[in-house]
């Protein structure tokens, strides 16, 4: 098969943007799919989510709005003041440049130029792009690319796919059915090997020459998180029920591989972090067994009687540490919480219940696990949560003992029960300039919540409020390099930026609201910290405001102060 070209991948993107239909983005991208030679097909999968490589590469492109304006104004001939009111009307570069192009495009057909750029020269040129740290190296190359390309479709689809900005509606989900279909292959027997081998573009390889059935689960490719459904009260459950009751602690979530002596620990957001841990490595290095366990890294305090949940500002310290890590470690020491094991020397323990898994976890003596308590009553769970409140955890998780482990999944197998008025995590779409003294950082934040699961190809996020209140100046100046790095478009105070930074909001309640997309508002909205251990795709969505707003507790709350730096349980 020749070589997918750029322009053709674009085509087949504007084809499934505009279309609403699940069925039909499927079936435009599984007849795309069956036409690609290997190397092509594992691009597409890639971009078509958004990524310039696949899950388990650490690389970034690490360019920002501002580099790739440089690199194609000189190409169009239009200076930023021109350039920027397409930036604010299309609300992001592709369809801006898309535009551009469009303008220019009569003077490149007239050169008798036709669309070359392939997805595989692409690839290269974003290995030579991730390669180095400098603007000035990545400049000529983004500024390479974009004189490849000849057509509107090109220019406008490279922009989105270095920004990772597509806008398609193609999520995981969609692109799993797209290559069942694309090879005549059982969807089940598709996202059964995507569970084992999490890597889509693996998966369709295998569903390409029939070998579905030969897909093994591997370490060190982590696996989606289970995830919980949070409850607002005990009152909610009803009829006879049985939960394990643990305590929620105040850390970051998770997964740590272990195979002889390799171990790797990652978050939410897939990162490895294990070279900011060494003393939790070196712990977990004395279990005697290949293992993947689900945890929780927390602060820590010791005490006269033991031991404490130490605050998360001192693990927010740790993490990303490169530099003099061992005096971080001594001044802000941290420990892992074993709380459930999905994979044990060879055996993948998903399907089995949550009581086995954790009675194996017990068993393997790793050095601190959950603890936790059969509860069977309203009454019995609401002591048990006023009882993690008073020891300063952020609340209690309720699990029940038959459940099986599920990849990505928020079901009501696992509950958890935070504040009475629940804190959200939010993604960040604006920042802007502060006044005085922060009148040259980003301080003040637009955020937003998914209108539905973001695994829903017509998922979008909504703008619910603005906060500018709770981080310190070294967290605000962190953020605003961050910020500058993904600017789609700014107007020299507003940047509109990519939306994958998660802030853990606070709030003292709730209110309807025609300022905001979503409807809704939020009062005296205070930031509570950066949640750089979770994806976009893991902050709240609408449905948790909307039950926030009708809980009883909502209306006792209005007038009630929160200091943003109080553990909310304080």
């Amino acid at each position: 098969m020749p070589d997918a070209l750029l322009f053709h991948f674009a085509q087949v993107a504007d084809r499934v943007a505009a279309v609403s239909a699940k069925l039909e983005k499927q079936r435009i991208l599984a007849e795309f799919l069956a036409t690609l030679n290997d190397s092509d097909l594992c691009a597409a999968i890639r971009y078509s989510d958004g990524r310039a490589f696949d899950r388990g590469d650490e690389r970034a492109l690490g360019v920002s709005g501002a580099i790739l304006l440089d690199a194609v104004g000189p190409i169009v001939g239009k200076s930023y003041s021109e350039l920027r009111p397409l930036f604010i009307k299309h609300g992001e570069f592709g369809n801006a440049l898309g535009e551009v192009w469009a303008e220019v495009f009569p003077v490149i057909q007239s050169s008798g130029r036709e669309p070359t750029l392939t997805l595989a020269e692409l690839g290269r040129a974003f290995d030579e792009i991730a390669s180095t740290t400098k603007p000035e190296e990545k400049r000529p190359i983004v500024a390479r690319l974009f004189e490849s390309c000849a057509r509107p479709e090109e220019a406008r689809y490279l922009a989105k796919i270095i920004l990772g900005d597509l806008r398609t509606g193609v999520r995981e989900g969609v692109l799993i059915s797209a290559v069942a279909k694309a090879f005549s292959r059982d969807e089940a027997d598709v996202r059964r090997a995507m569970l084992l081998v999490g890597d889509l573009e693996v998966v369709a390889l295998l569903a390409k020459s029939n070998r579905l059935g030969e897909a093994k689960f591997t370490l060190f490719r982590p696996l989606q998180f289970m995830l919980a459904s949070p409850i607002a009260s005990a009152s909610e459950l009803k009829g006879d029920f049985e939960y394990s009751a643990e305590p929620k602690l105040d850390g970051i979530r998770v997964q740590v591989h272990k195979q002889a002596g390799k171990i790797a620990i990652f978050t939410r957001t897939m990162d490895r972090v294990d070279a900011s841990f060494p003393e939790i490595v070196e712990s977990l290095r004395a279990v005697e067994h290949d293992f993947i366990l689900d945890g929780e890294i927390i602060a820590w305090q010791e005490t006269m009687s033991g031991g404490r949940v130490g605050p998360f500002a001192n693990l927010q310290k740790r993490l990303g540490r490169v530099r003099d890590l061992a005096r971080s470690v001594r001044t802000n020491p941290c420990i892992i919480v074993g709380f459930d094991l999905i994979f044990l020397d060879g055996d993948l323990l998903i399907d089995r219940p949550y009581t086995e898994r954790r009675a194996k976890l017990i068993e393997c003596r790793f050095p601190k696990v959950i603890e936790a308590i059969l509860v069977r009553d309203i009454a019995s769970i609401e002591l048990e949560f006023e009882n993690q409140k008073s020891l300063g955890n952020e609340g209690l998780m309720l699990k029940e003992p038959a459940s099986p482990y599920a990849p990505g999944k928020r079901g009501q197998a696992w509950l958890k029960l935070k504040t009475h008025l629940p804190t959200l995590d939010c993604v960040v779409t604006a920042a802007e300039r502060g006044h005085g003294k922060r009148r040259d950082v980003l301080s003040d934040y637009t955020f937003a919540l998914w209108t539905k699961s973001p695994a829903e190809t017509d998922a979008k996020l909504v703008n619910i409020g603005k906060a500018y209140s709770g981080l310190t100046d070294i967290e605000i100046a962190t953020l605003t390099e961050r910020f500058k790095q993904i600017t789609l478009t700014d107007d020299g105070r507003r940047h509109i930026v990519k939306p994958e930074v998660v802030l853990e909001i606070a709030f003292e309640a709730v209110q309807k609201s025609n300022r905001h997309d979503s409807g809704y508002a939020l009062r005296f909205p205070r930031i509570l910290r950066i949640r750089d251990d979770k994806r976009p795709e893991d902050a709240d969505r609408i449905d948790a405001i909307e039950s926030i707003f009708q809980h009883q507790n909502n209306t006792n709350r209005t007038e009630a102060k929160i200091d943003p730096q109080m553990n909310l349980f304080d």
